[in-house]
């Protein structure tokens, strides 16, 4: 299917819109592909995120497989867990494939310190989740028995 060429605002708007009609029972992807390209949806997405979720106060979320505007927090930890265990996946990946196979002597730079450290306080600031299979819930539970 062919869709005409749409600002980032029309697209944004037109998912914002099909989101939030879906209520509490969430949007699949494929809802809004009908609608837009797969590129516009993946424009729509960001732009909803920088610009409605500010201006409507309100989540623009996937969790459970959906899409969603909310403001339950329950969805809101969800997402953001989802959204951390990326970060940390693209992280170990980013240090295993472009800062392990250097040689030592390469690893010493300055700049390479800087990207190293930053990668190290990823993969750390995510542990507790991935010790949790990133579960926000069982992270909280976790954390709080020790």
């Amino acid at each position: 299917m062919s869709f005409p060429r749409r600002s980032p605002a029309d697209v944004g708007l037109q998912l914002w819109d099909l989101v939030e009609r879906t209520g509490d029972a969430g949007m699949l992807r494929e809802a809004a592909l009908a609608h837009m390209s797969a590129h516009q949806f993946e424009i729509a997405k960001v732009w909803d995120r920088d610009t409605m979720c500010p201006l409507k106060g309100r989540c623009f979320l996937y969790a459970l497989g959906r899409y969603f505007v909310s403001t339950n927090p329950d969805l809101s930890v969800l997402a953001v867990a989802r959204e951390l265990g990326l970060v940390h996946h693209k992280a170990v990946r980013l240090h295993t494939s472009a800062i392990e196979p250097l040689l030592a002597a390469k690893q010493t730079t300055a700049q390479l310190q800087v990207v190293h450290t930053a990668l190290s306080d990823i993969i750390k600031a995510t542990a507790p989740l991935r010790k949790a299979g990133f579960s926000a819930d069982l992270a909280a539970r976790l954390k709080t028995t020790k």
